[in-house]
């Protein structure tokens, strides 16, 4: 990892997060994984012997929140270990590969819980409600002290993604409290089944979100919040540069984005050379987020052989 000084420490030169923060922030992740991780176990033991469909459902649940959390926290890990000639990149990829395992795991999840769910609707199973109604309300306050630690460190938008995991899970937890109460006072059972659904949804709609970003990082696509076209704009807009071709923006991981292009310049410009690359880093990199910028200067009597101009 290259990093320079600054006032709080070590900065990353290429993802602009300083040491201190990525301490900070890697030793939330591990309390909120250990947090995580027992409420969920917790859930399951408590499923099992209060019979409640929903209850395991949203242990389920906890279990993408808790890969989500190791995940960002591997991630962080093998992101201090620096480029080598195998890896000019780095490890930062490993979190992508690792949120497509996990995206993939949690889809047959999903199903499974709907198979469970339906066969309940036709066929309702006896849900103990007070052990359902003690286990769910553990699991919430847990969930609510893990996002407010969490949430005094987000800098990398991996762990940003972690936080909104378990608040997605501390809403699915609230719906099984809801219907531990209802199965607690009127015994109306399929509850359990209509909550375990809701969770069942709530689980899938978030893992699809997520390998939806996962496989445009893999097949390098342009990144959801950048636009090529406004990009090509602000570059055509510098000082200095008469016209840009070959424009490619990509990711590595899911906070570290990376620009190419081919930028024409003209003669009275090439000698403020250094200058006007400066400035459209600068630019590139306060406007839309892009840390790392690949230019080929040419002159405007360039002309290119064996490249098809986009």
């Amino acid at each position: 990892m290259e990093v320079r000084k600054n006032g709080r420490g070590l900065t990353d030169k290429m993802t602009g997060v300083t040491s201190e923060s990525h301490d900070k922030e890697q030793m939330s992740l591990k309390f909120s994984i250990a947090v995580t991780t027992g409420i969920m176990i917790l859930e399951i033991v408590g499923g099992i012997l209060s019979n409640s469909l929903a209850l395991i459902s949203d242990a389920w649940h906890m279990f993408t929140d808790a890969s989500a959390l190791i995940m960002c926290f591997l991630a962080g890990e093998l992101s201090l270990k620096p480029p080598d000639s195998n890896r000019t990149y780095g490890y930062h990829r490993v979190e992508i590969l690792s949120a497509f395992v996990n995206g993939a795991t949690l889809v047959v999840l999903a199903f499974f819980i709907f198979y469970q769910a339906l066969d309940r609707l036709f066929f309702p199973a006896e849900v103990k409600g007070l052990e359902m109604l003690i286990i769910t309300f553990i699991g919430l306050c847990a969930n609510l002290f893990s996002m407010t630690f969490l949430s005094r460190s987000m800098m990398r938008l991996n762990v940003r993604s972690a936080f909104l995991h378990i608040a997605g899970d501390t809403l699915s937890s609230i719906g099984v409290l809801v219907a531990a109460v209802i199965i607690l006072y009127t015994k109306w059972y399929l509850a359990d089944p209509i909550v375990s659904i809701a969770v069942g949804l709530i689980v899938m709609h978030g893992t699809i979100k997520m390998l939806k970003e996962v496989l445009q990082i893999l097949l390098e696509g342009v990144p959801s919040k950048i636009n090529v076209g406004d990009v090509v704009t602000t570059l055509k807009s510098m000082p200095g540069i008469n016209g840009v071709h070959d424009v490619h923006i990509w990711s590595i991981t899911s906070y570290m984005h990376m620009l190419s292009a081919h930028i024409v310049v003209g003669k009275d410009s090439l000698n403020s050379i250094g200058e006007i690359l400066n400035e459209i880093k600068q630019k590139i990199n306060e406007k839309y987020g892009i840390s790392h910028t690949t230019l080929q200067v040419e002159p405007e009597a360039y002309d290119e052989v064996g490249e098809v101009h986009q």
